[in-house]
């Protein structure tokens, strides 16, 4: 069988650069399956135990590897549990193709078995969705979507499949791709004209900073931006995506800002009069409040027009790649007077301190391992360009503010749609594309549970990477907004009991330990590094003491954030 139109598929994804596939086999996908038999030496087929961890995985795939990743699922509830895991691609601008099977033609609308409008499910969550109707359709809807799923933008990509035409003899193919508007994803030559207006306000700024979000990693373009904060004496502040864009190492790196952002990058993006926005949506997350954002002067760079002035209204819009809009910055950029802004980087280097002595002074309170501790020791244990994912929940708020990236595009977390059992898969997916790299994961007894199915990949396609588990025993982060917000009024957010995860770690023929110290932990982590081999550990952390600060409750504004005890430092400039 070599004539079939999955054949021709199977042929192609080599040619299109794909080496691994992500998914679930089933009856509406197995003709697919069937044909990557003879392709078995030069692409990978990687079989999850759910769905919705392929689409995790090859996320994060994308992200390292900086092409599509893959994913495969059947019909009906196959394709639906790939949804969340596009969406959440989707959100984050992450390079993924899921090509999925679907009922014959002839019963389409017939309520046929584990049929589902996938074209209609995903159309929202997409940059590109085609359904197959014509065997001759095939290969140019693959080729499209994979191209666009990278260009640009990224974002998920889907081909939905029949059945049928799966089957079906092949058409020739000249290479041709579907007559798409390829110009929308296309980068445009930034404007000359209005990065001088951008120059112009930025010489005149009192307190300019740097906000970056991931565009900038996926430009890279964090050279550039270290270069003009240098040279403009401007702090650089981040979203939680573009954490992964910048290394915190840099002095005037301060980290993200943002509902649990740094105390001194809320202070920064608070009291800036010009903002330079590079590769950013300006999340609700980052800003909190947008009244009082829309009083400052904002230059905004990015590759999508549509997200300009979308949330806020710019003084100047630059459409572009960001390296090339920020290396034009910086030819024009002239004669900036810093002298003036000593004394504000200086003062934000004074909140840094105080948030970092009030911190030391908080872990007395702690019973047993203290959240920030663990996340430090575990860093300096690995190294530098080790990837880091993590679960979402109270774990992941204290790795944004904790945990120091020193590579950029070494941290992969879910931001836009915040999904509890993100950490595994992502993890997974994460080693597929690195295998010659570290993977830590930092993730929370609840997120783990969601999707520890998965572990059985680590062995299954030699994947170890070293997971460290927050282990509260609650949902923590829900159970913070119920302490604070709900009168302490807990319901549905504490475990009676965790299952033993030592049993669960022994099952899937993993390494478990339960650190007793710091010193435990730090020796535990450099032998999994040393020896190359998978490793749990279950942190145990305070239930009651354990709340993320700094935080900025929902309709506050960055400088009413709440801070860790004893730090006794307006975020206000005076």
């Amino acid at each position: 069988m070599s004539d079939r139109v999955v054949d021709a598929i199977a042929s192609l994804l080599p040619e299109l650069g794909v080496s691994t596939l992500m998914g679930v086999i089933g009856g509406s996908i197995m003709p697919l399956y069937d044909a990557l038999y003879p392709y078995r030496d030069e692409i990978e087929v990687v079989m999850f135990k759910h769905e919705q961890g392929a689409a995790h995985a090859a996320d994060a795939y994308g992200r390292i590897a900086r092409k599509p990743g893959v994913m495969m699922a059947t019909s009906g509830p196959g394709a639906t549990n790939l949804v969340t895991g596009i969406a959440n691609a989707y959100m984050d601008s992450s390079p993924v193709m899921a090509l999925t099977g679907q009922v014959a033609t002839e019963v389409f609308g017939r309520d046929a078995f584990q049929e589902t409008d996938m074209f209609g499910v995903v159309s929202p969550i997409t940059k590109f969705v085609y359904q197959v109707k014509k065997p001759e359709e095939a290969l140019p809807a693959v080729a499209t979507a994979y191209k666009v799923a990278s260009m640009g933008r990224p974002g998920p990509t889907l081909v939905d499949l029949p059945r049928d035409i799966q089957v079906a003899k092949k058409a020739e193919w000249n290479g041709e791709l579907l007559p798409v508007d390829f110009s929308k994803y296309a980068p445009v030559e930034p404007s000359l004209d209005h990065v001088r207006e951008a120059a112009e306000l930025l010489k005149k700024a009192e307190r300019p900073v740097i906000l970056v979000g991931g565009g900038v990693y996926w430009a890279n373009a964090w050279e550039e931006v270290l270069r003009l904060a240098e040279y403009m004496l401007a702090p650089v502040v981040t979203t939680l995506p573009g954490k992964n864009s910048v290394p915190f190492n840099h002095p005037l790196v301060m980290g993200p800002a943002g509902m649990h952002g740094r105390a001194e990058a809320d202070a920064a993006l608070a009291n800036a009069d010009v903002v330079l926005a590079v590769g950013t949506r300006f999340s609700d997350r980052t800003v909190g409040r947008f009244d009082e954002m829309r009083e400052k002067k904002i230059i905004h760079i990015d590759l999508d027009d549509s997200e300009l002035g979308k949330n806020l209204p710019t003084a100047v819009a630059i459409r572009g790649d960001a390296r090339i809009a920020l290396r034009m910055l910086l030819d024009v950029i002239k004669s900036v007077e810093s002298e003036g802004r000593k004394e504000y980087v200086s003062w934000l280097q004074h909140v840094r301190k105080e948030f970092e002595r009030s911190i030391k002074e908080w872990e007395k309170e702690f019973n047993g391992l203290v959240p920030w501790r663990v996340l430090k020791t575990v860093r300096r244990s690995v190294p530098n360009d080790t990837i880091t994912v993590t679960g979402v929940g109270g774990h992941q708020m204290w790795a944004e503010i904790h945990w120091d990236v020193l590579v950029p595009g070494t941290f992969v977390t879910s931001a836009g749609l915040g999904t509890m059992g993100f950490g595994i898969p992502a993890a997974l997916g994460a080693k597929l594309a690195a295998r010659d790299r570290q993977v830590v994961c930092i993730d929370g007894d609840g997120s783990f549970q969601m999707t520890l199915n998965n572990l059985s990949l680590v062995r299954d396609y030699n994947l170890p990477f070293i997971e460290v588990i927050f282990d509260n025993r609650a949902l923590m982060l829900v159970k913070q907004w119920q302490m604070y917000l709900y009168d302490r009024r807990i319901i549905a957010t504490e475990f009676k009991e965790n299952p033993d995860f030592a049993k669960v770690a022994d099952a899937y023929n993993i390494d478990y330990r339960r650190p007793e110290s710091y010193d435990d932990l730090e020796k535990q982590v450099e032998w999994a590094v040393r020896n190359n081999e998978p490793l749990i550990l279950d942190v145990l952390l305070d239930n009651e003491k354990d709340v993320v600060l700094p935080w900025v409750q929902p309709g506050k504004w960055l400088t009413q954030a709440i801070l860790p005890p004893g730090m006794d430092v307006s975020l206000e400039w005076r």
